[in-house]
């Protein structure tokens, strides 16, 4: 399921440890999933990390500690939905790591049927964390600048009708992260704000996945929609989202399928909106 837009050349995945070598990240919905590979992948490649999640992962967070031993891996557990919560999450981070280089936010639910549930951990969660951790990244704040990589998905790029709740929030998520990308803003803030895309992919947010839409007289064909995707791993977006952030390319949307990205171009629509904004 390719959106409209994608150029015919893909991006192959490097693979370069050094640049993530000192940075203090933040994951959330590091626990499991995509947001676990990406932790894992931050942390070889040299980075400090915190992960914010509601979940616990006990015995991979012992896992993950025994593997780095030397570096710092914070583990928070925290509703991303709770916006006070979640903004005294970041004030523990910085306290603990002085300043935040990278943030990747995939927290995210599958549930249309809980429209408040989803709205309010899919789209909130993600402006929840985002705005939490300007404070601590934006030179004008007296940090260092850095990077913001929030996950939408390609249903927030093309629709499909079996998950309309979903499908919304993730659309929500690559307007705002685009709208935080203006220029003038990182020149005066110095942060970047990318958007991911991830197609079909392999964990557990879809199991018993019928249970969950709002229209269940489509059960039969979302299950021979489920089965033509062409799923990936949560280990191949992980390595992609590490692509990404080495590309350091401010307001970007990228897709990620399978072991490659690509840059997706989109065009204004509003042509009445004025220039100087």
């Amino acid at each position: 399921m390719k959106p409209q837009g994608i150029p015919p050349t893909t991006t192959r995945i490097s693979q370069t440890k050094m640049s993530f070598r000192g940075k203090n990240a933040v994951v959330t919905g590091g626990a499991g999933g995509i947001g676990l590979q990406v932790s894992k992948q931050l942390l070889a490649a040299g980075a400090a990390v915190a992960i914010i999640d509601l979940q616990d992962n006990l015995e991979e967070f012992v896992k993950l500690r025994a593997a780095h031993p030397t570096q710092s891996v914070m583990i928070i557990k925290m509703d991303v939905a709770n916006k006070k919560g979640v903004e005294a999450t970041y004030e523990e981070i910085a306290k603990t790591f002085g300043n935040i280089d990278i943030v990747v936010n995939v927290a995210g639910i599958f549930n249309d049927k809980d429209v408040q549930r989803t709205l309010l951990v899919n789209l909130g969660g993600i402006i929840n964390s985002t705005l939490s951790a300007l404070p601590y990244m934006g030179k004008d704040n007296g940090g260092k600048g850095g990077i913001v990589v929030n996950m939408s998905s390609v249903v927030g790029l093309d629709p499909m009708f079996i998950i309309p709740v979903y499908g919304a929030t993730k659309a929500g998520i690559i307007n705002f992260t685009r709208c935080l990308a203006n220029e003038k803003y990182y020149q005066r803030s110095g942060i970047k704000f990318v958007t991911v895309c991830p197609g079909a992919t392999m964990t557990d947010m879809f199991t018993n996945f019928t249970e969950k839409i709002i229209f269940p007289e489509t059960s039969d064909e979302t299950y021979r929609i489920l089965d033509r995707l062409n799923k990936q791993s949560a280990a191949d977006v992980s390595r992609c989202i590490l692509n990404v952030l080495e590309k350091d390319k401010n307001g970007a949307v990228y897709v990620i399928e399978g072991k490659r990205v690509y840059p997706l171009e989109i065009k204004p629509q509003w042509t009445g909106k004025e220039q100087a904004l």
